[in-house]
């Protein structure tokens, strides 16, 4: 499996907010990464368009630039003229999972940040 290229934190990327991290927490990692699975499969190979929002899931795709066949082609040089490969999905899944684990730690981490902040009035 290639893996690919996860993206810096750019503040014109998407985040994680509240609602991401509830839906997380009471999902569980591993359901969020089953839907993952059945995202890509059904958006990408099936060439249906991927919203902005709504779902951490969707996020990590326009994040990480495989919302599209075209993102796939210009940032991961996956050809859009040709079929998705299961080790495709499976590099794809492991991409949007690492960034959403990676943004998951940093919004935990901002948070506590933040209460240390509000404690010093």
């Amino acid at each position: 499996m290639r893996k690919f290229k996860l993206p810096g934190r750019d503040p014109s990327r998407p985040r994680l907010d509240e609602k991401d991290i509830e839906l997380i927490k009471k999902q569980g990692i591993d359901k969020i990464k089953e839907i993952s699975e059945v995202m890509v499969e059904d958006k990408l190979v099936n060439g249906k368009e991927i919203p902005r929002g709504g779902n951490p899931v969707y996020k990590a795709m326009h994040a990480c630039n495989v919302s599209n066949r075209g993102e796939l082609e210009g940032a991961h040089r996956i050809r859009k003229d040709r079929e998705l490969k299961q080790s495709d999905i499976n590099s794809i899944v492991n991409v949007i999972m690492r960034w959403i684990v990676r943004e998951y730690n940093f919004y935990m981490e901002e948070e506590k940040e933040k209460q240390k902040s509000l404690q010093e009035f």
